[in-house]
């Protein structure tokens, strides 16, 4: 009986330590040196966002504005703050805005335009993969993202056809 009964604990006991040993892959794969290649999705109120690690320094960010039909794509530098948990995100001041008014998905008939916005910082919690306004357990979280496992073409065209499909 005793047998039996720590084989059910054990058997409803593993679904948790798999996602436990899950989100310690996850986390570590922010935590490491090397952040090349990695890309988050984020979500926001009215709001899809993309980050991709570019190289050691640079990101670059993607907004897919849900309440206009807008996409705005700005590129950052980033670091390591004296707190590892955080990671420091300083976005440029240009951003490429893509505009479909007619809500046309060829996107030939997209308009470009590059416009100056205010000075954007944000901080990455690497722990809770969430985008907060300052580096702090008790700051304000902006968005809530999850890793992408795929490369920043796939992230891309996987997070265009889910906004795309917003509008319709």
């Amino acid at each position: 009986m005793q047998l039996k009964n720590f084989i059910i604990s054990i058997i409803l006991l593993l679904p948790i330590i798999f996602l436990i040993a899950e989100e310690k892959i996850n986390n570590e794969k922010l935590n490491s040196d090397n952040l090349i290649g990695k890309n988050l999705f984020c979500k926001e109120h009215n709001l899809f966002i993309t980050y991709s690690f570019l190289d050691n320094k640079r990101y670059r960010t993607t907004n897919y504005f849900l309440v206009y039909f807008d996409i705005g794509i700005r590129n950052g530098t980033y670091g390591f703050l004296n707190n590892s948990r955080y990671l420091y995100l300083k976005a440029d001041k240009k951003i490429e805005i893509y505009n479909n008014p007619k809500k046309i998905k060829d996107r030939k008939y997209w308009k470009k335009k590059v416009v100056d916005s205010p000075k954007l910082d944000y901080y990455l919690d690497t722990k809770n993969l969430n985008i907060l306004f300052n580096p702090s357990n008790y700051s304000e979280i902006k968005s809530k993202c999850e890793i992408f496992n795929g490369n920043y073409i796939e992230l891309k065209e996987k997070t265009l056809r889910k906004y795309l499909r917003y509008f319709e």
